[in-house]
C-alpha cells in the first residue's frame, strides 16, 4: 500500500505486544528517505530502546523514534511534516505507529544532541488487532465546513490527518490559487505539518510550498504558509 493510500486507512495504534521490530526492520525504517518542508532546518532522529524512555502513559513500545530539531522559525511544522510521513510508512510495514506527545527521554539516560532540541517522539511496534480503518465514516473529524472558508476535495487528505488530542487545529483559506494554511493557537504547528504531509502525499507532483510576506491575519491564528495544488 502507497503512502497516498494509507492516508485514507492509518489510525493511531495505542495497543501493542511486547514483541520488539526485527532488526531488518529497523533497517528498513532507518533508510526510509523523508521530504522535508523546510530543507534547511536541521533534524536529527534515532530509534531508542524503552529503557531509554520516561512516558506516564499507560502504554508504550518496546522501541520508539526520538526527533529532536534545530530550534529555528518553522521547526515545529518541519518535524510534523516529516515525521508523518514516516508514520504512514510504518503501517505500510503492517506495524502500529502514534505521534507520542508525553514521552521524554529519561534523564538518566538522556541523550544530548548538539544543536538541537529534543521535539517529540513517535511509538512503534507490532499492533494488537487491526491497525487500519476500512471505511473513512470512522474517522473522527470535523467536518470540511468547519476547516476551511470553501469545500475543496483537495483538502480531504488534510482533513484527515491526526493531531493532538484530536483537535485538528488547522483552518485553510483559498486566495486565488493558492491555499492559505493557518493553525489554531490552542493547537501545535506541528500538526499543521503534519496535515501539510497529508496534502504533500496525495499531490505529489503539484504541491508547492512558500509563505508570504503580507498573508492576510486571522484572529486566534498562526499563519503557517501557503501551498499550491
Amino acid at each position: 500500500m502507497t503512502l497516498k493510500n494509507m492516508i485514507y486507512k492509518r489510525k493511531s495504534c495505542r495497543s501493542f505486544t511486547d514483541e520488539p521490530v526485527e532488526e531488518e526492520i529497523l533497517e528498513k525504517i532507518k533508510a526510509f528517505p523523508m521530504m522535508p518542508l523546510y530543507p534547511d532546518r536541521k533534524v536529527h532522529w534515532e530509534i531508542v530502546e524503552r529503557s531509554e524512555v520516561w512516558c506516564i502513559c499507560p502504554w508504550t513500545t518496546q522501541q520508539l523514534i526520538a526527533v529532536y530539531a534545530e530550534e529555528k522559525d518553522g521547526y515545529l511544522e518541519n518535524v510534523g511534516f516529516m515525521f508523518q510521513q514516516m508514520d504512514l510508512y510504518l503501517q505500510t510495514l503492517g506495524l502500529g505507529a502514534c505521534w507520542l506527545g508525553m514521552g521524554r527521554m529519561n534523564p538518566k539516560t538522556k541523550k544530548k544532541v548538539e544543536g538541537m532540541k529534543f521535539v517529540i517522539m513517535l511509538a512503534f511496534g507490532y499492533p494488537k488487532g487491526d491497525i487500519l480503518r476500512h471505511d473513512r465514516m470512522e474517522f473522527k473529524r470535523k467536518r470540511m465546513s468547519q476547516i476551511t472558508d470553501r469545500w475543496d476535495p483537495k483538502l480531504e487528505a488534510a482533513r484527515l490527518a491526526p493531531s493532538a488530542l484530536n483537535l485538528q487545529p488547522w483552518y485553510f483559506t483559498h486566495e486565488g490559487g493558492a491555499i492559505r494554511v493557518y493553525c489554531n493557537q490552542i493547537g501545535t504547528r506541528l500538526d499543521a505539518g503534519i496535515a501539510l504531509a497529508h496534502l504533500y502525499l496525495d499531490n505529489q507532483d503539484s504541491f508547492r510550498f512558500h509563505k508570504e510576506k503580507l498573508a492576510m491575519e486571522m484572529p486566534g491564528y498562526d499563519y503557517i504558509g501557503s501551498v499550491s495544488l
